[in-house]
């Protein structure tokens, strides 16, 4: 493309990359429905299929099981297969999973379902990261990322007071076929709006627009044949991504074991409040993750220009609120104290902007997938641990009490269970504090 046609390219390619973004954050946004959803529903499921807290733990833990097993392969499909059909496929599987779900006859057919939509998910927010990476430039990443982060928490918004009330109003079984119905008009809308780089509509690759060709695209050109044992062994040998794993591993894992599964039942049992009002908190923490992201990624691109000293301030910010929440009055804070703890735990949890942002500074174009889905795979294998551990905890404190056929756990057994997140989210804070500044703008 001559020089002289640059801007005509770039408004093209502007306008495109908004739509793409948006319907690949929309696909991730029925992930995370999923990863959430079991917590406004975890007493009738337990009491329907007459389950333990550690069972209901692992149809919980199952989704974070698949999902942190898949995230290699996914990286692999995103950087091989393409975003476009790597998240179709995984969308439709999803919609098919949910409705599985939705007429299960048995705790058998219902955990088949959630695996079903776990593989499902489990292949699309690499391919969006894939998509991030290749449309916008590397001084817009962690922004960017913190904005991705913001619109696909959506989902998890809707899976807290909003689902709630749906399955008041209709029951968890018609709440599920209603999600399976949103997800097959997010495929078609993904299968005709994503395309997987600029070059396949006949646009010049982001670096060439901006000026940054010189290295970038040259490491592209030239690790474009590497065989897959040749990629896996460049990501795996690189020690900042295995920091970056472990920071992850531990703040969204404990993020998830609470929020995602255990929150809205420690609220209601605890505080002896209703569903409704117990599923605020996990939408207020959803609103604090929505809020730290797209700051997490605009001090780091646009006020410290580095990616290691906010990723220690956010992360601290998480540990600091989770040590309030166990430690406050025996792990029962006031009722209106949960609102700002909530709300920081998942504020601090925001700074996955920066470690996805990370990625490309640290690795080459042509394993960004791979290294993504190494780095995306800590706090997966962390939650799919953690959520059953944090059940069979409860069960080992459960005094006998029961309601509405569903066990009901002491404060003591919670505040146990709270121990676990905070131990976790020190592991994430070692690994904040291990990972070297790469940041071009930043310093060592």
């Amino acid at each position: 493309m001559r020089e002289g046609d640059w801007p005509d390219a770039i408004r093209k390619l502007y306008r495109q990359r908004w739509r793409i973004w948006i319907v690949a954050c929309l696909a991730h946004a029925v992930g995370l429905f999923h990863r959430a959803a079991m917590a406004p529903m975890a007493d009738r499921l337990m009491a329907d299929f007459d389950l333990s807290a550690m069972a209901f733990g692992s149809l919980g833990a199952v989704y974070f099981y698949v999902y942190a097993a898949m995230q290699l392969p996914s990286g692999t499909f995103a950087d091989t297969v393409g975003p476009r059909k790597t998240i179709t496929a995984g969308l439709l599987l999803s919609a098919t999973g949910s409705l599985v779900m939705s007429m299960a006859p048995s705790f058998g057919i219902i955990y088949l379902g959630r695996l079903m939509v776990s593989f499902g998910v489990s292949v699309v927010w690499l391919s969006a990261i894939k998509l991030v990476m290749g449309w916008f430039r590397t001084q817009e990443l962690a922004t960017m990322f913190g904005f991705s982060a913001s619109l696909v928490s959506l989902g998890q918004i809707a899976a807290a007071t909003p689902l709630a009330l749906l399955i008041i109003s209709v029951g968890w079984r018609m709440s599920l076929v209603t999600i399976a119905q949103v997800t097959f008009g997010i495929t078609v809308a993904s299968w005709f709006i994503i395309r997987n780089s600029p070059a396949q509509v006949g646009l010049p690759l982001i670096e060439e627009l901006s000026g940054q060709n010189s290295l970038r695209v040259g490491k592209a050109r030239d690790s474009s044949g590497l065989s897959l044992a040749q990629r896996f062994k460049i990501v795996l040998s690189n020690k900042n991504v295995w920091a970056l794993f472990l920071q992850g591993f531990g703040t969204y894992g404990a993020y998830s074991t609470l929020f995602h599964n255990w929150g809205v039942v420690y609220v209601m049992q605890i505080y002896s409040v209703p569903r409704d009002f117990a599923a605020n908190f996990v939408l207020v923490a959803t609103i604090g993750l929505i809020a730290g992201a797209p700051v997490a990624g605009f001090l780091s691109d646009r006020i410290f220009r580095k990616r290691r000293l906010p990723l220690i301030v956010f992360t601290g910010i998480s540990l600091a609120s989770f040590l309030l929440l166990t430690l406050w009055n025996g792990g029962r804070p006031p009722l209106e104290a949960l609102y700002p703890l909530c709300f920081f735990v998942g504020f601090g949890t925001g700074a996955i902007a920066i470690k996805f942002a990370s990625i490309k500074d640290v690795v080459q174009p042509s394993v960004q997938g791979i290294a993504s889905g190494l780095v995306n795979m800590g706090g997966f294998a962390s939650a799919a641990v953690a959520q059953p551990v944090f059940g069979y905890i409860l069960d080992q404190g459960w005094v006998g009490d029961m309601m509405e056929g569903a066990r009901v756990y002491p404060l003591q057994a919670f505040q146990h269970g709270l121990w676990l997140c905070c131990a976790l989210i020190m592991l994430g804070l070692l690994g904040a504090l291990l990972v070297k500044e790469t940041h071009r703008h930043g310093s060592l």
